[in-house]
């Protein structure tokens, strides 16, 4: 497992932003595909529901070919919308470095088991152990 420092987690915000600025628009698509397919319920497939089947499956194979660099850096993707957590180290305590698309840094961190409204603000970086690529 990857740990990141508050540094090394900013040099990476402006390659978050542009991602997650392209896939934003592919994650709303989904989910109104998604919301038309649920509609329909049981219906019987027509042309329009397959056409719809087939923009949902590509756009979701988009999404991953986009993310899945990102998760073999070592970041953990908590949502495709653009939410996003570094295992850092806090002292001895392992926790998560987090940010949120539309943010110009990471200015957050929480527990592993907090999730993002356990939300705290990072004080200063320096409570965050450096990593051998700081």
């Amino acid at each position: 497992m990857r740990f990141f420092s508050v540094e090394e987690a900013n040099r990476l915000v402006p390659l978050l932003s542009n991602t997650f600025g392209r896939v934003r628009p592919w994650v709303e698509r989904v989910q109104k595909l998604a919301e038309g397919l649920d509609a329909l319920g049981s219906a019987p497939e027509t042309r329009e529901t397959h056409a719809w089947r087939e923009e949902r499956d590509a756009l979701l194979e988009r999404i991953r070919a986009e993310l899945g660099p990102l998760q073999e850096m070592g970041l953990e993707i908590k949502g495709a919308d653009g939410l996003v957590d570094f295992h850092a180290r806090r002292g001895e305590e392992p926790v998560y470095l987090c940010w949120r698309f539309g943010e110009k840094s990471v200015t957050h961190w929480h527990d592993l088991q907090a999730g993002f409204s356990g939300r705290r603000p990072i004080d200063s970086p320096d409570d965050f152990e450096p990593t051998y690529l700081s």
